[in-house]
C-alpha cells in the first residue's frame, strides 16, 4: 500500500469506529469489534525507552498490543493508534515478529514517503501514517484549525503530541 492509500484506509476506518468524531479517539469501539484484539496499559515497561509492543500470542489466537503507562496521555493516544496500524497493515508481519516501539517511533512521524532500506522503517513510517489520519480526520482538523488557529490547542483538542498535530497540519496544507 502506498502512504495516501494508508491514510485513506485510516480516514475511512475513523469515519467507521469514531462516526461522532469524539476526541480522544474511542479506542473502546474498535475493540468491541475485534474480539482477536486486546489493548492493554503497563506501568512497569521493562525498557524505559519502550513506547508499546504489539504482536500476536497463537496460544490465545489473540493480538496484543500494550502502551507504556508511564507516557502522557497525548503519547499514549498515539502509541496505542500506531500499534494499531501495525493491527490492520502488518498483521502478517506480526504473527512471526513482535513490533516493540520505542520511543524513536515519533521521529519518522514527519517522513512521508516510504523508505526502502529496511522493511521494518517501512512498517513504522506506515504505522504513524495510519496513526495521525486515524485520530485527527482531515474534516475534523480542518473545522478545528478554522475555530482555534493554534497547533497547540488543536493538539490537546484531540489529545495527540504536539508534533504530530503540526505534521497533520502541515501535511493538510493549513500551516507552513
Amino acid at each position: 500500500m502506498t502512504i495516501e492509500e494508508i491514510r485513506q484506509k485510516a480516514e475511512e476506518m475513523a469515519a467507521l469506529y469514531n462516526p461522532e468524531g469524539l476526541s480522544p479517539f474511542p479506542f473502546e469501539n474498535i475493540l468491541k469489534a475485534h474480539s482477536d484484539l486486546r489493548l492493554l496499559l503497563n506501568q512497569n515497561m521493562p525498557d524505559d525507552n519502550l513506547s508499546g509492543v504489539a504482536g500476536f500470542m497463537p496460544e490465545k489466537g489473540v493480538f496484543v498490543i500494550i502502551v507504556n503507562g508511564n507516557r502522557s496521555s497525548p503519547k499514549r493516544h498515539f502509541i496505542a493508534a500506531h500499534a494499531l496500524g501495525h493491527y490492520f497493515l502488518h498483521r502478517e508481519q506480526a504473527m512471526r515478529n513482535t513490533f516493540n516501539d520505542k520511543d524513536s517511533i515519533f521521529e519518522s512521524i514527519g517522513v512521508s514517503q516510504l523508505r526502502d532500506e529496511l522493511p521494518r522503517t517501512r512498517f513504522e513510517i506506515e504505522a504513524n501514517a495510519f496513526a495521525i489520519s486515524l485520530l485527527m480526520p482531515a474534516g475534523l482538523v480542518k473545522r478545528a484549525w478554522e475555530k482555534l488557529h493554534s497547533v497547540q490547542e488543536c493538539a490537546e483538542l484531540f489529545s495527540v503530541p504536539l508534533e504530530a498535530m503540526a505534521v497533520r497540519l502541515t501535511r493538510l496544507g493549513l500551516v507552513n
